[in-house]
């Protein structure tokens, strides 16, 4: 079940606000420990022993932080638009932003967004040829 939910989230499918949650837990966790690792190595290079205790408690805490963005993670996703309609409707709003869409000629018939002439192809030699040389 995990593997599929990580081929689903590369794959930007739809997922359940659980599911992420539980990727937002388990980026966490590797998170939390990096954090406990970073301690151990310091102490073992700096004093040649490892203080347990502290290291236990340093990784019990970014755990927490850890279970407590999951937690978060959760309660926000309930109210996350589905997939398809967050897509549809940011490209919408990032195709008017950058002025895309039907535009109006002077008549006020709509014109369409392709170019109107065909772009001539440009041979390969003289692409080459033209790049300038440092």
């Amino acid at each position: 079940m995990t593997n599929n939910i990580f081929a689903r989230a590369r794959a930007y499918a739809s997922l359940t606000p659980a599911e992420r949650a539980l990727l937002k837990l388990i980026e966490g966790l590797i998170c939390a420990a990096l954090v406990a690792a970073l301690p151990i190595v310091a102490e073992a290079l700096s004093r040649g022993g490892v203080d347990w205790p502290v290291i236990a408690r340093a990784a019990l805490a970014a755990a927490s932080v850890a279970v407590l963005m999951a937690l978060t993670k959760y309660a926000r996703a309930q109210a996350d638009p589905a997939l398809a309609s967050a897509l549809a409707s940011t490209g919408a709003s990032l195709a008017t932003a950058a002025g895309a869409g039907e535009t109006v000629d002077a008549s006020g018939a709509p014109t369409p967004d392709a170019p109107i002439h065909a772009v001539a192809a440009v041979p390969a030699d003289v692409v080459s040829t033209s790049r300038h040389q440092p």
